[in-house]
């Protein structure tokens, strides 16, 4: 692949091919160096001398009559990142689970009003609905490194200067217009974040290694959702907000600068969006239709999103209320609602462990609407009791369940969707089911405040149950088409 001089050059037999189509990337910097199309003799040979040694990872398509006849491919890629991205997903995650857990408590303490938790809630959401699609087209033609960075550099920022304003101990109006600012802010900048962070894999990690890679980004993320909230309440009533907010911050700069350490890069994708500003906009606009024309065209791929993103509308503020209901009802210290938090953490890993049985299993369909009744039954059930241990059972049922709905709604968008697709679909997919959370806060906050979360929680149960039933109705009505068809 690389002489003795250092330049890259590749043969190849080509002998009943009609094209081929070459390229070359560059290992350090992680961009497109070089390609080249054109039609086939008996070998093609591609040298060029103005690439580095550390150009050596390629692909070559040959087109034949009935199009692509072969195709192989060398990705070698730089061990030693792999260490350096888990440290920053690491960081990244006990940053976000922290605020995740803190955030909540601050307000509730502070206003003493669960309306409020909801209108936070929404601001973290609502920059998905809302900016999603928009964002996702862009972050195809920007350098996702660059933005993962600035993205920590923003969220640092922001708790540091949420750490301020509560160190300084101002009023409570003022304490909560930051958190506002802080969480809106922020809630835009986890849009770039998190349609990055997904590509950003592939620049360092072999294809063959994506699932491993996944596996353990998603480890960590449960991990730290198990063991943070433990900590989490007990520190919560022994150090001052404005220096959980700082601790915060610093994760989101370590993150940072762990990606800064990394020796890859990621290009930019069809060019980038430069030139005039008209001209990049319809090119934004037209790449998210592409998407939703694609949607609208398969319903097999249509229908999860619907009724996932309406099971989301409607449980959106469970969280919340179960806070509510913990700390308010049942009086449960910080202490104890973070074991409860730790025990659905775990009920959220068990989720990942038992997924891949239910897949081989059952039917995408089948799971999906078992999944709703048992997440109806054990919200429900929730409510029901005020045993620390009895809730805590019950949340982890929930959690395990709402993990499972998260895994097999990712791997069927991936089975069903072309990969050409798949990038714009899955951007659709974020910005409907995350967004419409925001809503569900709204809505569900609302109910909350005016016929107390408990009553909340048992009308969300009735909700459930009816979306069942459309969910059973529609995906009768699409088996019978297809065996129409068949």
């Amino acid at each position: 692949m690389t002489n003795e001089a250092g330049n890259t050059a590749f043969s190849i037999a080509t002998t009943g091919y009609e094209f081929y189509y070459f390229r070359l990337y560059d290992k350090t910097h992680g961009t497109l160096a070089y390609e080249q199309f054109g039609e086939c003799g008996e070998n093609i040979r591609m040298h060029t001398d103005s690439l580095s040694p550390d150009v050596h990872s390629y692909k070559v398509v040959l087109f034949g009559r009935d199009g692509v006849a072969y195709s192989h491919g060398k990705f070698i890629k730089e061990g030693g990142n792999n260490w350096v991205y888990l440290l920053s997903v690491v960081s990244d995650n006990l940053g976000s689970s922290l605020m995740t857990f803190v955030l909540p408590l601050i307000v509730l303490d502070l206003t003493g009003s669960g309306i409020h938790l909801s209108i936070i809630s929404s601001f973290e959401t609502l920059p998905f609905l809302l900016l999603g699609l928009p964002f996702g087209a862009i972050v195809d033609r920007c350098d996702i490194r660059k933005v993962l960075i600035r993205s920590d550099a923003i969220r640092f920022g922001g708790y540091a200067l949420l750490a301020a304003v509560l160190s300084a101990r101002s009023n409570a109006t003022v304490t909560l217009i930051a958190i506002y600012l802080v969480t809106l802010v922020i809630g835009c900048t986890n849009v770039f974040s998190s349609v990055s962070e997904i590509t950003f894999i592939s620049y360092f990690v072999s294809k063959s290694d994506y699932s491993k890679m996944n596996s353990i980004v998603y480890g960590i993320q449960y991990t730290a959702g198990l063991l943070i909230p433990l900590a989490g309440g007990a520190l919560y009533s022994v150090v001052p907000m404005g220096l959980l907010a700082l601790i915060c911050a610093a994760c989101f700069l370590l993150s940072a600068g762990a990606i800064l350490l990394m020796r890859v890069g990621s290009s930019k994708g069809a060019g980038g969006l430069r030139g005039p500003v008209p001209a990049a906009v319809r090119t934004v606009i037209g790449d998210t239709r592409q998407g939703l024309s694609y949607l609208k065209t398969r319903r097999v791929v249509l229908y999860p999103l619907v009724l996932a993103a309406l099971f989301n509308l409607l449980t959106g503020n469970f969280q919340n209320d179960s806070l509510v209901i913990m700390r308010k009802s049942l009086s449960f210290t910080s202490g104890q609602v973070g074991l409860v938090m730790s025990v659905t953490a775990m009920g959220a890993l068990a989720g990942t462990f038992i997924v891949n049985l239910l897949n081989r299993s059952f039917k995408f369909e089948t799971v999906l609407i078992a999944n709703f009744l048992v997440q109806m039954c054990f919200r429900l059930l929730f409510v029901a009791f005020g045993n620390i241990f009895a809730v805590a059972a019950t949340l982890f049922v929930v959690d395990l369940c709402q993990s499972v709905l998260n895994i097999i709604i990712i791997t069927n968008r991936q089975n069903l969707v072309e990969t050409r697709y798949l990038g714009r679909v899955t951007s659709i997919y974020k910005a409907v089911l995350i967004g419409v959370n925001s809503l569900g806060f709204i809505y569900g906050g609302t109910l909350s405040n005016t016929f107390g979360p408990r009553n909340a929680v048992l009308w969300s149960g009735v909700e459930i149950l009816i979306l069942t039933m459309i969910g059973i109705g529609a995906y009768a009505h699409l088996n019978k088409e297809r065996t129409t068809d068949e």
